[in-house]
């Protein structure tokens, strides 16, 4: 058996004593600076430290050594008043009251819940899934509430549905400050106006005072319950929204147009017709020129369907090209009175738009997008699959806090990093190789 040195980090004033080995185990004697005074639990009088040692080992799980369970050992030491007489337990700087656990345990538990289970963590350390869940209330108790004198300038708000058939909806708030690494605010259940205002709540009104923009989907409620709780906020509608409502608008119109036309063909024009669709749908810089050759055969057959295209293609060059809110606001202008011209429909999507642009065209002053917002609602799908569900806000709050916000401050290595690690001990090690 080879004797290896290797390095502990260890608490400020702990110290390890002693070494020993059982079977698949690593046992470490510790000990740490006792007080000098100490004060009571029961009547809270401050004295001299009187300490009794119990003369007896008490042992906590530490991290894993060589993937071997390690231990920490160390005698117990009580205080008795001398006022009252009664007995306290001292708790050693590196656990909590009533743990058989390290801190370092507790860190090392939670980095494994990241994109994992309760239970898979705990069948893979060797405890149950109850001791699990109540590391991770205790390592999370401090992060759920927002610090005071946080700056949050910019914040999504966004609705999920935690079942199948659009059922059982949680609100999601999030702080969009830093874009490269947005932060969970609050997780409330319900969708409606008043789940809106309860995650606002969680903010002091210094820090909703503060706020300069909100991001929200075209719905009422969430943008209610904003233009109350941040007075000094603008709302903005991302272009995805916008286009997706547009394209819908479009394709509803696409599919009433060729329906007729199809119902004229046969079951072989009928296929051949289908194939010259996947043009359209494309983008037209992306088509080669034969394929431009059926995009034109298309609309040779639908010309309908080239006005459709062309409406399509002018909406995503304006959110693409418009360089502020004036000219953006002209061109859609100009392009919903040629779109109604020619389809009366569109109307209904004009009225929309009227109701919301105000906050379409505050996307064109810095182009804030909720991009985000969306990634973090795909995130909690994630978690929710991978939990077999969740019916609890609070839940899929602590599980969004584990795999956003402490994955973003333990997971800092990159590929490029590690690559880089592994060609400096290439370079130690050449030597000694060759």
């Amino acid at each position: 058996m080879a004797s290896i040195t290797i390095d502990i980090d260890l608490p400020e004033g702990v110290e390890i004593t002693g070494y020993e080995r059982r079977g698949k185990g690593h046992g470490f004697e510790v000990t740490w600076p006792w007080p000098e005074r100490c004060r009571c639990q029961r009547c809270g009088h401050e004295d001299q430290a009187r300490l009794e040692q119990s003369g007896k080992p008490r042992v906590l799980r530490h991290l894993d050594v060589w993937g071997q369970p390690s231990f920490w050992v160390y005698e117990g030491v009580f205080h008795r008043c001398a006022r009252c007489h009664h007995r306290q337990d001292l708790i050693p700087p590196f656990k909590r009251k009533d743990a058989s656990y390290t801190y370092g345990f507790e860190e090392h538990v939670v980095r494994l819940l990241i994109g994992s289970t309760e239970e898979d963590v705990a069948r893979r350390l060797g405890i149950s899934a109850e001791t699990v869940g109540r590391i991770v209330k205790n390592q999370l108790r401090d992060a759920k509430p927002i610090d005071p004198a946080r700056v949050i300038l910019d914040v999504g708000m966004d609705e999920i549905s935690l079942k199948k058939r659009h059922k059982l909806y949680v609100t999601l708030l999030t702080d969009l400050t830093d874009p490269e690494r947005p932060r969970l605010l609050a997780v409330k259940p319900g969708r409606d106006e008043a789940a809106g205002r309860a995650c606002l709540a969680c903010l002091t009104p210094e820090q909703r005072a503060q706020v300069h923009s909100y991001r929200v989907d075209m719905g009422v409620p969430f943008n209610n319950a904003c233009q109350e709780g941040l007075p000094n906020a603008r709302g903005v509608t991302d272009r995805f929204h916008v286009a997706k409502l547009w394209n819908e608008t479009l394709d509803g119109l696409r599919k009433k147009i060729t329906r007729a036309h199809k119902a004229k063909l046969s079951r072989a024009g009928r296929k051949e017709f289908r194939s010259l669709m996947w043009e359209m749908r494309r983008d037209p810089s992306s088509l080669t020129e034969e394929e431009r050759q059926k995009l034109e055969k298309l609309f040779a057959q639908i010309p309908q369907l080239r006005t459709l295209y062309n409406l399509r293609m002018r909406f995503k060059a304006i959110f693409d090209t418009a360089s502020h809110r004036r000219q953006a606001a002209l061109a859609l202008t100009e392009l919903f009175m040629a779109g109604t011209d020619a389809f009366p429909e569109l109307d209904k999507f004009v009225c929309t738009y009227e109701q919301w642009q105000e906050e379409i065209l505050n996307y064109f002053e810095a182009g804030q997008s909720s991009g985000v917002v969306e990634g973090i609602n795909n995130k909690a799908r994630v978690v929710t699959k991978r939990a077999y569900g969740i019916k609890s806000a609070d839940t899929l709050w602590t599980r969004l806090l584990l795999d956003l916000d402490r994955a973003g401050e333990i997971v800092v290595g990159t590929i490029a990093s590690l690559r880089d690690l592994a060609r400096q001990f290439r370079a130690v090690f050449s030597m000694a190789c060759t």
